[in-house]
């Protein structure tokens, strides 16, 4: 969820809760300011009736006043439980249905007779003009809140222009280019301060990748001539007569070793040239004879350890770099034969997608470390663990996906989706 469309979510909620309960506190205070008005005219109207009483010794005349209705009744004597203001449901002749009062009543003597008054004031047009005022209220109230959420919702998105713009120049930004960061101008003072942290970080990020990526190719390139220079020493060792049998062990033994060495720095170089996007040339490659070429020059070995193999292959045209995919399908096939077993199986299915499997060892690898670098898998063949590294930046690098599966006994399958 947005930013700005989860605050516009408890924006209009909590306006809604305090409209709402500032709705029902207001008809509250309302009903009340009206009441209290009507029993203040109520006592107004007793007094009256009090002193005219005083002043003539006789109840006044009633006289009808809308929504007012006065009843003398005749007593024995005072009662002393009267409720003086109240309220109640009374039979309207009139109207001829109940409607609510606000009634008071009081004893007066007159004529040397004791009299019950009841005067009372109707509440119906109290409650409509409550209602109308409600609804009145409700009404300007929901306009405010859809008149908010619009504005709210125009000016929060003009407010976090920036930080969009921000947050999409990051997202494009690619450490091994060289382009200069631009995330334009802003008066908003916090996303301007993040704009200055944001262009320093990644700037000083920027600077150490090409330092790093310098320092890979450099030292890659350098190591080639003095490794070829020992490489040529050794040859020239190993071909002497004079040397004794343990000298020889431990010239080839120096001699393996500096071929493994070789190997890796081939495969960093080879990584830091992916890395950078040093293989730009494009051409229509036929995956089906490439492929059929790499099985013929792996089918020798695959006789020597007597390996069964299996292949359906139907016809694949895809748009890459030659010598990617030629490493690509080079170390799929090395490296269903190296982590092999004996008399094992190697099966290659080449339809939409490609897929390699071969029998290994009876537990599923490790997926979170399979294609980290330098990454070795338990009972693994003597190797620099570069392999699967490399094949999962040629996939990064040509847009392809490459997944690994396990399926019990023991087989390995990895899969290669071209997109």
């Amino acid at each position: 969820m947005k930013l700005f469309t989860k605050y516009n979510r408890i924006n209009v909620i909590s306006t809604i809760i305090i409209f709402l309960l500032g709705c029902i506190a207001f008809s509250f205070l309302l009903r009340y300011v009206i009441i209290s008005q009507i029993d203040e005219d109520l006592k107004i109207e007793k007094n009256e009736i009090l002193n005219y009483v005083n002043r003539f010794n006789h109840l006044p005349a009633i006289i009808e006043v809308r929504d007012q209705y006065n009843i003398y009744k005749p007593i024995d004597k005072p009662q002393q439980t009267i409720h003086e203001i109240y309220t109640n449901k009374v039979y309207d002749t009139d109207e001829h249905k109940k409607e609510l009062r606000r009634i008071i009543e009081f004893n007066v003597q007159a004529n040397n007779s004791w009299y019950l008054v009841s005067v009372s004031k109707s509440l119906a047009n109290t409650n409509e003009l409550i209602q109308t005022i409600i609804i009145i209220t409700v009404t300007i109230i929901l306009l405010i809140i859809v008149v908010t959420f619009f504005i709210n919702r125009i000016v929060l998105r003009r407010l976090w222009q920036p930080f969009y713009s921000t947050l999409k120049t990051v997202q494009y930004f690619n450490l091994s280019d060289s382009q200069t960061l631009n995330f334009g101008k802003t008066d908003i003072e916090e996303f301007k301060n993040l704009n200055i942290i944001l262009t320093d970080s990644l700037s000083k990020a920027q600077h150490d990748y090409q330092s790093l990526k310098e320092f890979t190719e450099n030292a890659s390139h350098e190591l080639q001539t003095p490794l070829a220079v020992i490489q040529s020493k050794l040859d020239i060792l190993m071909q002497n007569e004079k040397v004794t049998e343990a000298e020889s062990q431990a010239i080839q033994s120096a001699y393996n070793a500096l071929l493994g060495l070789s190997k890796l720095n081939q495969s960093l170089l080879l990584l830091a040239k992916i890395e950078n996007n040093q293989f730009n040339e494009k051409t229509e490659i036929d995956v089906k004879e490439l492929l059929q070429n790499k099985i013929n020059q792996f089918s020798e070995i695959w006789k020597t350890r007597n390996m069964h193999v299996h292949q359906s292959l139907s016809p694949k045209t895809i748009t890459n770099n030659f010598y990617l995919t030629e490493i690509l399908l080079n170390n799929l096939l090395s490296n269903a034969t190296k982590h092999n077993i004996t008399d094992g199986s190697v099966n290659i299915l080449l339809h939409a997608d490609l897929q390699i499997s071969n029998t290994g060892v009876e537990q599923p690898l490790d997926k979170e470390q399979l294609f980290k670098r330098f990454s070795k898998q338990k009972n693994a063949v003597v190797n620099h663990g570069l392999g699967l590294s490399i094949i999962q930046q040629i996939c990064i690098a040509s847009g392809y996906i490459c997944s690994y599966n396990f399926s019990v006994p023991n087989i390995h399958t990895f899969i290669i989706k071209f997109n």
